[in-house]
């Protein structure tokens, strides 16, 4: 049965053969860490075959984790992959995207979104929309944000049977403990409604997409849940590239081992 082997040569020269076809470097990185993702999943083979890319990509649906179009991303890539190879019949095809699908935020599209609170003086939204983006906190965890676990800077948040920990990059806790200060908040929940409940979905809605025709976005992707699964897209991209930096790292290790121990005498 044929096979490709998917090694960082292979990997390598597909790659030098897109640079030479005028790909960006931010471009090729991507390439490289998706087709780095593949060789992952399938360790500890590295040999592809005709069905590999189908198992992957059902193993990706069944996992519930990424997008639609960042699964649809990966396929392209790999794809043409293949076809450098000479194996297009491997090719799969993308998963169909339904009508009415949820739009997926981008982090432009979210800096613009703060943007425009900032420019609009609307100080709680855009607090909101941060903590939601830089922690992955869901509006029924915001009654957790409290100014005490912001002062302490990690801990956990548990609802029902979920326990999660959360660790508030400096950055965010300095501006969180600012807002406070300047709005005389000093216990409890940082973020309330404006008769002291918590925050309910609608009214968070309609706060972000008062922001949109100045942020210039698409109402349809001004929700807490966009904001959570950029959250959850930055954290696999993250994962991702440690990957590949730690594969990196294997490589050269295991080359310096060649280097005097080869079998057949590198370093002699």
């Amino acid at each position: 049965m044929k096979e490709i082997r998917l090694t960082a040569e292979s990997i390598n020269t597909f790659l030098q053969k897109k640079t030479e076809a005028g790909n960006k470097p931010e471009t090729i990185t991507e390439y490289r860490r998706i087709l780095l993702a593949l060789r992952k999943w399938m360790m500890p083979d590295t040999a592809m075959q005709k069905e590999t890319l189908q198992q992957w990509k059902i193993y990706m649906q069944s996992e519930g984790i990424l997008a639609v179009r960042t699964i649809n991303r990966r396929l392209t890539v790999v794809n043409q992959f293949l076809d450098f190879a000479g194996e297009r019949n491997w090719q799969v095809s993308c998963i169909r995207l339904e009508e009415g699908e949820k739009a997926v935020l981008n982090r432009s599209e979210y800096i613009r979104l703060l943007q425009a609170a900032r420019q609009m003086h609307k100080e709680q939204i855009y607090f909101i929309m941060k903590t939601i983006c830089v922690l992955g906190v869901s509006l029924r965890e915001f009654p957790q944000v409290t100014v005490g676990f912001i002062k302490k800077g990690r801990g956990e948040f548990i609802t029902g049977e979920n326990v999660r920990k959360i660790v508030v990059p400096s950055g965010l806790q300095k501006e969180l403990l600012a807002y406070c200060a300047r709005n005389g908040i000093r216990k409890g929940p940082i973020f309330l409604a404006q008769r002291g409940g918590d925050l309910h979905r609608v009214v968070v809605n309609s706060a972000m997409k008062q922001l949109c025709q100045l942020a210039g976005v698409n109402p349809e992707k001004a929700t807490p849940s966009c904001l959570r699964e950029l959250y959850e897209q930055t954290q696999q991209e993250l994962q991702e590239n440690i990957s590949v930096l730690l594969f990196q790292y294997y490589e050269k290790l295991l080359e310096a081992d060649d280097v005097t121990a080869a079998w057949e005498g590198r370093g002699l």
